[in-house]
């Protein structure tokens, strides 16, 4: 679901390292280029989990499904990075990493960004909502800007 109609600039320049992909990422990836954020459920337990692999830490099965989520959460925790060792990263600096609690999906993590949030107006529990970031590279990434309650 595209929660958010506003298309965001480039969060990093071009030239960051591409996500890998293998039979359990792709899926994601693909349903990030159409909009759509998909959190694996395994099927076994129903956990979700996030980022996409193989096995579910709940109870060791390998089966899995896709959950699609309507992108609204809240910052469960951030840090704001000073140093990196990726030379297109390190041109943004500072820039923060979030870790978002979406609101369904069991309440799955995802590591992301906020943007169009100041560093110091940033805050644990800050609602959020998905944006989507049509890059160049023509990779599609979910980063997610602060929303209004």
């Amino acid at each position: 679901m595209d929660v958010s109609s506003a298309a965001p600039p480039p969060f990093f320049a071009d030239g960051m390292p591409l996500p890998a992909l293998n039979r359990h990422t792709r899926p994601f990836w693909d349903a990030c280029r159409e909009h759509r954020l998909l959190i694996q459920c395994c099927r076994e337990c129903g956990a979700h989990r996030s980022p996409p692999k193989p096995l579910c830490a709940g109870c060791g099965s390998f089966a899995y499904d896709w959950s699609e989520s309507q992108g609204l959460g809240r910052v469960f925790t951030y840090t704001i990075a000073h140093h990196c060792p990726h030379p297109v990263a390190s041109a943004s600096l500072p820039y923060n990493i979030a870790v978002i609690e979406l609101a369904d999906c069991d309440r799955a993590l995802l590591i992301s960004n906020v943007i169009d949030c100041k560093d110091d107006l940033l805050r644990v529990d800050l609602p959020v909502q998905l944006v989507w970031e049509d890059r160049s590279d023509g990779q599609t990434l979910y980063r997610f800007r602060p929303r209004s309650v």
